[in-house]
């Protein structure tokens, strides 16, 4: 039930004023309005008294936040601290709106296997965008605290992500009083050995990214298959006696026929590489020791391979994964794609397709800083869609060499004719047009 009405004058903690325009919605912290503020319109979260046990500490690291600033632009970030101003100590704070073409990630988990989005690509720029995040926030010396499905809006179109409830990030081992959400919880913290960091919130996150990608939980599967889900078992399911559902030397938690059709679906198509990295990342020794946990940039190098490796069937316009850059039948009209080119990398090739992007992380060793530098991206000329090309979109001057040995000097924005043979130089790894 909303608390303001229309037309209700808060103030800032810096006395500028926000007006509230209209409701939007109510959870277990608070309430959500829409405001005026500063001339724009943004979103207002208001907190109930009594949800916090310690609300000053809560309200100081609120205001941490907002002076630091986001760490990316995907955080709906804190930009002001709002107070009541009638001596009972409420506030709350003010975000940007979140645009409606956003769908929270509940909504494509509700779908039947990923089928809100428009592409799979979608699907994986989406898991990107969530680890390069997250990989930021955690440069920046946060952890987020509380990761669940509700913090996570998708554009099913493009992959964009905005991710919200910021209010619980604080610096690394700062303990807010804010455990989580026990499906998304990192085991140790389900049994109550451990308070919220970086290191839970990697498993927290590969949780989030299996959900993403398999439209189901990498722990529920014959063990979560009960009548009743009760403390005890829960805390066992998630906390104690956690086990991947596809462990390989484990099965007896795998998913099941009937209930888990969507992980059992997808699994079975999805490149091994893709799924060795979840084997890792939900084994047991990454589920009892938080420092065998998947960093951020392994993830990043999966993920962009993965992109790489989706291609449009030129027939009939179905995605298709081309591993290796291996001519492949596609699935759904059964015609094959013929790989023209392809662009030898770092540790592997990828298809020469339009719009296939190459990243710093695919051209040998990198930090996380610099894991998604851009190096290239495939395009069509304008009047013939077959005719590729390689543009630089590095912000440097690369060199590209031809099979004779001359050496071209190709700055950012120029394009590299797609022709086998040529080698291009750029940062330290090279690309190799076959």
């Amino acid at each position: 039930m909303a608390q303001f009405k229309p037309g209700t004058v808060l103030k800032t903690q810096l006395g500028l004023p926000v007006v509230i325009d209209s409701y939007i919605a109510g959870g277990g912290q608070g309430d959500v309005y829409k405001v005026t503020y500063e001339g724009t319109k943004k979103a207002l979260k208001w907190y109930k008294t009594g949800v916090f046990k310690n609300p000053e500490a809560f309200r100081k690291n609120l205001e941490n936040n907002v002076r630091k600033g986001a760490p990316d632009k995907s955080f709906l970030w804190p930009e002001a601290v709002a107070l009541a101003g009638d001596g009972s100590g409420s506030f709350g704070y003010i975000m940007d709106l979140r645009p409606d073409s956003f769908k929270e990630l509940t909504y494509f988990l509700c779908t039947s296997g990923g089928g809100g989005f428009k592409s799979f690509k979608a699907v994986v720029e989406a898991g990107i965008k969530i680890v390069s995040a997250f990989r930021l926030l955690h440069i920046n010396g946060y952890s987020y605290q509380d990761m669940n499905s509700g913090n996570f809006f998708i554009d099913p179109d493009t992959g964009n992500v905005l991710i919200c409830d910021n209010d619980n990030v604080a610096p690394n081992g700062t303990n807010t009083g804010i455990v989580g959400t026990p499906q998304y919880m990192a085991p140790e913290i389900v049994v109550g050995k451990a308070t919220p960091s970086a290191r839970t919130d990697e498993f927290s996150l590969a949780v989030v990214l299996f959900m993403l990608l398999f439209t189901g939980h990498p722990l529920e599967g014959a063990h979560w298959a009960v009548p009743c889900l009760t403390p005890d078992i829960e805390k066992a399911l998630y906390g104690n006696n956690a086990l991947f559902i596809l462990d390989p030397g484990d099965s007896s938690n795998r998913p099941v026929k009937g209930v888990h059709n969507n992980v059992l679906r997808i699994w079975g198509f999805m490149p091994q590489y893709v799924k060795d990295i979840f084997i890792k990342a939900f084994s047991q020794e990454a589920i009892k020791d938080p420092n065998r946990r998947i960093k951020e940039l392994d993830w990043l190098k999966v993920l962009v391979r993965f992109q790489s490796d989706i291609v449009r069937c030129p027939y009939c316009r179905n995605e298709i994964f081309v591993i290796g850059a291996s001519s492949t039948k596609c699935d759904r009209c059964g015609r094959l794609y013929e790989v023209k080119n392809k662009l030898k990398l770092y540790e592997y090739s990828v298809t020469a397709a339009k719009n296939t992007r190459i990243y710093r992380c695919q051209l040998g060793i990198c930090n996380a800083a610099d894991a998604l530098n851009p190096a290239a991206h495939v395009v069509a000329k304008n009047d013939n869609p077959d005719l590729l090309g390689l543009r630089n979109v590095s912000n440097t001057v690369v060199s590209a060499s031809t099979p004779s040995g001359k050496v071209n000097q190709v700055k950012p924005g120029e394009i590299i004719p797609l022709k086998a043979g040529i080698s291009v130089k750029v940062f330290d790894g090279s690309i190799d047009i076959q």
